[in-house]
């Protein structure tokens, strides 16, 4: 047995060193989701430009994550009528509801400038600012590669060589500063937009993957554009909305290891060895656990049986005074008065007070009692009524 154990656990370790091993030499994929991540480092996540913006935007600027669910932080801190923080929004679909939408159109008019970055716009928002885009052209054209993007301000065309640049915008107000575009051959096709609201304005970029990771570590002309194009936001605090916050925090104290793939891995595999373990474990050296029954609790039967011999063999005045003495103690367990001060007025002001029941009723109480101890000689219709009076004040005293 201990040398089937220590082979076991030989082999258990073997494998988990061999998964380990594997594990780091492997190479790992690159996974070209659009996550829009601010915790994710793949190359169209948002790690890196989380961290690199309060060094784009200056170090005056703070840069604060909104966690909290829209509807709630426009109400709190009076920011929708007054503006404190600049808004920003970076995501493949912004469909926040009309609520929040109403909202932000409402904190843009009181002053707030809002940038939203999202390949899908919600429709109503897109009416109500009087803007609509599509695809500018057919996939199958073989365009792509002659297709570039610049700043209106800057006016220098830059590759991005990874994203497909298919999407401009096609309607526009007269209020609208186009701000960036597409470039194809002579053509500046917008899809960066700048909309005056009341005293603010909304900043809208149909093309979110541009400010992915890829983009601001692959060169500095790319770093630039995105530089150039938070550069908008010029106000002292920005706010960072979270798309991802409410599916990223994990609950479980295990998040750490859940959150790495390799220990993720120790974990479920220690956990099949360990259920493994008291399987066969279990078969070989369990046996058959005997039932032992409890005790039978018998107080009920004997308090009966002492109750019939008092009845049949004792006397009423016997019971009569047996069953003031018992109530006498239930009084100071109950309330914690000295029954034997029984005849004096402060005694009964007491007792009213702690029980609850009446002076009147309380004062019959004790006149019964004091009777009781003075008489010797009692019938079974005595005894029948102070058991009823006893029981009577108990259920008023809730004893």
């Amino acid at each position: 047995m201990k040398g089937s154990l220590k082979f076991s656990i030989f082999i258990f370790i073997i494998v988990f060193v061999a998964i380990g091993i594997i594990d780091l030499t492997s190479k790992k994929p690159i996974i070209w989701d659009r996550t829009f991540d601010q915790k994710d480092k793949n190359p169209f996540g948002l790690y890196v430009t989380h961290e690199e913006l309060p060094h784009i935007l200056g170090k005056k600027v703070k840069v604060t994550n909104i966690k909290e669910d829209l509807f709630t932080y426009f109400e709190s801190d009076n920011r929708l009528n007054a503006p404190k923080e600049q808004l920003l929004f970076i995501s493949e679909a912004f469909d926040l509801g009309d609520a929040v939408n109403n909202r932000i159109l409402k904190f843009a008019a009181n002053g707030g400038k809002v940038f939203i970055a999202a390949e899908q716009i919600n429709q109503k928002l897109l009416d109500t600012l009087q803007v609509d885009y599509e695809y500018f052209y057919d996939n199958q054209d073989d365009i792509e590669e002659e297709i570039k993007v610049e700043l209106t301000q800057d006016g220098i065309p830059i590759s991005f060589n990874k994203s497909t640049l298919d999407y401009s915008f096609t309607k526009l107000p007269k209020s609208a500063t186009i701000l960036g575009g597409l470039r194809y051959k002579e053509h500046l096709l917008p899809n960066f937009i700048s909309l005056k609201i009341g005293k603010g304005s909304i900043m809208l970029h149909i093309t979110p993957e541009l400010f992915g990771n890829y983009y601001l570590l692959n060169n500095q002309k790319q770093y630039q554009y995105v530089a150039r194009a938070f550069s908008y936001l010029d106000g002292e605090t920005i706010g960072w909305y979270d798309f991802k916050s409410k599916y990223n925090e994990s609950k479980t104290p295990l998040r750490v290891l859940l959150n790495h793939i390799g220990l993720r891995q120790a974990w479920y595999l220690l956990l099949v060895s360990l259920l493994l373990f008291l399987i066969f474990k279990s078969r070989r050296e369990q046996r058959a656990v005997k039932t032992v029954l409890p005790e039978p609790n018998l107080s009920k039967q004997f308090c009966e049986t002492i109750a019939t011999l008092y009845y049949e063999n004792g006397s009423p005045g016997n019971m009569v005074h047996k069953k003031v003495d018992y109530f006498l103690h239930d009084i100071r367990k109950k309330f914690h008065v000295d029954t034997l001060l029984i005849h004096e007025e402060e005694f009964l002001e007491n007792l009213s007070q702690r029980s609850g029941v009446s002076k009147e009723i309380t004062a019959e109480m004790i006149q019964l009692i004091t009777e009781c101890q003075k008489g010797s000689h009692f019938t079974e219709q005595d005894l029948r009524n102070v058991n009823t009076k006893i029981e009577e004040f108990k259920v008023k005293a809730e004893m």
